[in-house]
Parts: C-alpha cells; sequence; structure tokens
C-alpha cells in the first residue's frame, strides 16, 4: 500500500495526463512523452536554427547526402507542443529530396498532428521554419563549395 505522498502524486500525474490528451489529442501527447527524432546531430551536414516571438528556440539537423536528407533530428528547448512539432518537421523532413521537404510547412505539421490548439500553432510554423533555414543553408554551402 502507498503511502499518501506518494498515491496523490500518482492519481495527480494521471489526471493531468488525461486532461492532456483531451486538448491536444493523442498525437500530440504520444510524441509530447516519447519524441521520435530528438536529439542533437553533432554531424550533421546542415542545422537550422531559429528563436520565436514566443522565446522557444527551434533547431532541425539534417545529415544530406546526394542531394537527398538522409536522416533529421531536432532540438527545442520549449514547451510540449513545440516537442511535438519538431518531431513530426524532422520525421517529415527524412529521406525527402530538397524540392519535397521545402513543402513541409506549419500547416502540414498541423495537419499530421490534429488537435494543437490554435494557441500553439506557432510553434508548427517554428518547427517549419527552422527545416526551412536548414535547407536553405545546405543549399548557400553546397554552392558556395562549388565556386571554390
Amino acid at each position: 500500500m502507498k503511502k499518501f505522498p506518494d498515491d496523490f502524486v500518482d492519481k495527480l500525474q494521471e489526471q493531468i495526463f488525461e486532461e492532456s490528451k483531451e486538448t491536444y489529442g493523442e498525437e500530440v501527447f504520444s510524441r509530447w512523452q516519447k519524441p521520435r527524432f530528438m536529439g542533437r546531430m553533432t554531424d550533421a551536414s546542415s542545422v537550422g536554427r531559429v528563436t520565436g516571438t514566443c522565446g522557444d528556440t527551434m533547431e532541425i539537423y539534417l545529415r544530406i547526402r546526394d542531394e537527398k536528407i538522409q536522416e533529421a533530428s531536432f532540438f527545442t528547448d520549449g514547451c510540449g507542443s513545440s516537442v511535438a512539432c519538431g518531431s513530426v518537421a524532422a520525421e517529415l523532413a527524412t529521406g525527402k529530396e530538397f524540392d519535397e521537404a521545402g513543402l513541409i510547412g506549419g500547416d502540414t505539421i498541423l495537419g499530421v498532428l490534429k488537435g494543437l490548439p490554435e494557441e500553439e500553432h506557432h510553434c508548427a510554423y517554428l518547427a517549419a521554419e527552422a527545416l526551412q533555414v536548414a535547407i536553405h543553408e545546405w543549399m548557400f554551402q553546397g554552392s558556395k563549395a562549388e565556386e571554390k
């Protein structure tokens, strides 16, 4: 039998999780609890880093070979919504050619998450912008390397 504080904390945590699932939906909750593709990539080909007006910073890391995104990951210091959006952005970018990845926007990410409250839609646009910055950085670096 659990002691009062432990039992109380467990029940409170369960209630918070249930309310979060109701508010954000199962997909957002799942990616917040177990984010996929999260982590800084030490040998990335390109990195996009953007800080939003909310103060959250989103970093998207790309490993690129033969003009294709072989692998993507993200890191954020932001809220659970930012974590979920970064996870989706990295997942959608992985395996894509630049022209395909360039079409991934905030609306694309919101479509996958289905349920992000409107006041947190900016997190999806932050993740998409960081992805676009990483793509543009690679394209700029690639063209400079070719000039030499």
